[in-house]
């Protein structure tokens, strides 16, 4: 071989590395697909703001691009299906489920599909790893405290384990109140007259429910104040689907006749269960 033949090999050499060294990341489509089907496929993941449309687009880092209402968060899960990695796209497919409580254990409930597109971000993204935060914006992972996420009336159900753990939360942080909620069975002097509901409304069904005929009750705990307004409301044994939320929306329109105790109108904390009954 020649000076001039081993030069041109040389030259050749360095430009089929420098070429296959500057592929395009999105051009390796196939590894990074099968690696977020290993991770993700036939996960159930809670959709982060856990909103309610069937069809989500975001852009490049992981934020909603199109308007979409947040719902509840037992109507918020998806069993993922499959991911599809494009030059263009990601795109998450999956089955969404809804969560219902039977003997305080959450059950999945099949409620719709849902399809999630993802624009592909504009560095050179080449591992799932590396797309992970993305996913981290769109997906709750397991694990992550859900408290902060949700209303306060949820508080309590995570904290606890069963009813009477989470009752015993809910009354502890009642005790740090100004004015401090008395039992109806315990009070300094006597036992108070418990509250009396005088007006009552009834609850709304969400459609995934009401479709599949969902029927239950949520039991919900209340603080019934010297007015005879429900205040202070927490979930102590939650029905899922959606129905807890319409639980306390209903619960806030109630008015009682307040407690009494030597004739003076004084907070009480009570549980009050909401009935869900949709079919005759």
């Amino acid at each position: 071989m020649t000076p001039i033949q081993r030069a041109r090999r040389s030259c050749s050499l360095v430009i089929g590395l420098m070429y296959v060294g500057s592929i395009p990341i999105w051009a390796q489509t196939g590894s990074v697909q099968d690696q977020l089907n290993s991770t993700y496929k036939g996960k159930i993941l809670l959709l982060r703001n856990f909103y309610s449309r069937t069809d989500l687009e975001y852009d490049q880092n992981g934020i909603l691009l199109s308007g979409a209402n947040s719902g509840p968060w037992t109507l918020a899960y998806v069993e993922i299906t499959g991911v599809t990695v494009s030059t263009q796209s990601i795109e998450v497919v999956g089955n969404r489920l809804g969560t219902l409580f039977q003997n305080e254990k959450p059950r999945p409930v099949m409620i719709g599909k849902l399809k999630i597109h993802i624009a592909r971000p504009v560095s050179n993204v080449d591992t799932e790893a590396a797309l992970y935060p993305i996913f981290r914006k769109i997906l709750i992972e397991p694990g992550e405290d859900l408290r902060p996420l949700l209303p306060d009336y949820w508080r309590y159900y995570l904290t606890g384990t069963d009813s009477q753990a989470r009752s015993a939360a809910w009354e502890a942080t009642l005790e740090k109140s100004k004015v401090v909620p008395l039992k109806p069975a315990i009070a300094p002097t006597g036992a108070p007259i418990p509250p009396k509901a005088v007006h009552m409304q009834d609850p709304k069904y969400t459609k995934e429910a009401e479709s599949r005929h969902i029927e239950g009750r949520s039991v919900l705990g209340v603080v019934v104040d010297t007015t005879g307004s429900a205040v202070d409301i927490a979930i102590l044994e939650p029905l899922g689907m959606g129905l807890d939320e319409q639980a306390v929306l209903a619960l806030k329109q109630w008015k009682f006749r307040p407690s009494t105790l030597n004739g003076q109108p004084v907070p009480v904390h009570i549980n009050v269960e909401i009935n869900f009954r949709c079919c005759p």
